[in-house]
């Protein structure tokens, strides 16, 4: 396990869920300081048996997405957290708060609590965004997988089409 890189960008399961449905985790890989945590790992394990393409995030962790070690700090902020949230996106959270970090979820109560208290937050959508700002995709390609997440993956999203979102 790694050390917490200052300012993090923090995953919980929903994105490294979706980039690896689509193939795309290199989106993921690029972000700014980027890591996860502990639980996320064991969310993704878990999810295998189910859903095989959550292998490719797994391949990612460690290697290109560091899986980063709590302190005693984050662990009971995450503790107290978890009445709010599920055990990954609690650590998460915990990490992207204490740390000045940014939170990467698309799980609504996470969000709404990011908001609350003035966590920086991102979604899958907000990494489309980037990529096709950076020019790392073509905006007509972030597209197609945002209606792939919507039409195969249940993902939910007020609009098919990046273009709502800017």
């Amino acid at each position: 396990m790694s050390a917490v890189p200052s300012e993090p960008t923090v995953l919980n399961t929903t994105a490294p869920s979706n980039f690896a449905y689509i193939d795309q985790m290199e989106l993921l890989e690029t972000l700014p300081r980027v890591c996860t945590v502990p639980e996320v790992q064991s969310e993704l394990r878990a999810g295998i048996e189910s859903y095989p393409y959550l292998q490719r995030a797994l391949d990612s962790l460690d290697d290109a997405i560091p899986v980063i070690a709590l302190d005693e700090s984050v662990t009971e902020a995450a503790t107290e957290l978890e009445t709010r949230l599920d055990p990954g996106e609690a650590q998460a959270f915990a990490v992207a708060d204490i740390y000045d970090g940014t939170l990467v979820t698309d799980d609504g109560p996470a969000r709404a609590l990011a908001r609350d208290t003035d966590v920086s937050v991102t979604g899958s959508i907000g990494v489309l965004i980037r990529a096709v700002d950076n020019n790392q995709i073509p905006e007509a390609e972030a597209d197609q997988w945002l209606k792939q997440w919507i039409d195969k993956t249940d993902y939910r999203a007020p609009s098919r089409n990046l273009s709502d979102y800017r």
